[in-house]
C-alpha cells in the first residue's frame, strides 16, 4: 500500500505571522474582533501586538502540510485526496511577530468501506506549532481521505 511509505515521515515549515496576513484573514470572516484588528486597543491592553484567531492555526500549519503533498510517495494520493476532518488543541495564543515552527508527522493510516464498498484509506497527520520562545501554540490532529479507485 503506498500510504505505508509515508507513516512515520516528519515535515517542517516555520511561519511568521504578521498583522496584515491576520487582518486579511479576519476580513474574510467578517470578524472585527478588536484584539484582532485594532493595533492601539491591544496595545493598551497588554503592551503586545495583535492577536491571531484560533481559527489561523489552519494557516500557520498549512507550509509544513504543503511539504507532506509534495512527498513523492504521498503526491501520487493528491488527486484522490478529500479533507476528513481535523481538530486542534491550543496553547500560547499567535500574535503578529511570532515565528511558528511546526512539524508535521504522519502517524498512521486504516482503510474505512463505504457503504457501496468501496474502500477509503484514512491518514492521520499530527502537528505540533511553537513560537520563537518555544512555546506550544497548537496541536493538531488532521485526517485526510484518500477515495478508493
Amino acid at each position: 500500500m503506498l500510504s505505508d511509505k509515508i507513516i512515520g515521515k516528519k515535515y517542517e515549515a516555520d511561519y511568521e505571522v504578521s498583522y496584515e496576513k491576520i487582518k486579511e484573514f479576519v476580513e474574510v470572516l467578517g470578524d472585527k474582533n478588536p484584539y484582532y484588528t485594532d493595533r492601539d486597543f491591544v496595545k493598551s491592553i497588554d503592551g503586545g501586538s495583535t492577536y491571531a484567531p484560533p481559527t489561523f492555526a489552519a494557516i500557520y500549519c498549512q507550509p509544513a502540510l504543503k511539504n507532506l503533498y509534495f512527498d513523492s510517495d504521498f503526491s501520487k494520493l493528491v488527486p484522490r485526496l478529500v479533507h476528513g476532518e481535523q481538530e486542534y488543541n491550543f496553547g500560547e495564543p499567535a500574535r503578529a511577530g511570532d515565528l511558528i515552527h511546526t512539524s508535521a508527522e504522519v502517524v498512521d493510516h486504516f482503510n474505512k468501506t463505504n457503504r457501496s464498498g468501496k474502500i477509503h484509506q484514512i491518514i492521520e497527520i499530527l502537528t505540533t506549532s511553537t513560537n520563537q520562545n518555544d512555546k506550544l501554540v497548537c496541536t493538531a490532529t488532521y485526517r485526510l481521505v484518500i477515495r478508493g479507485e
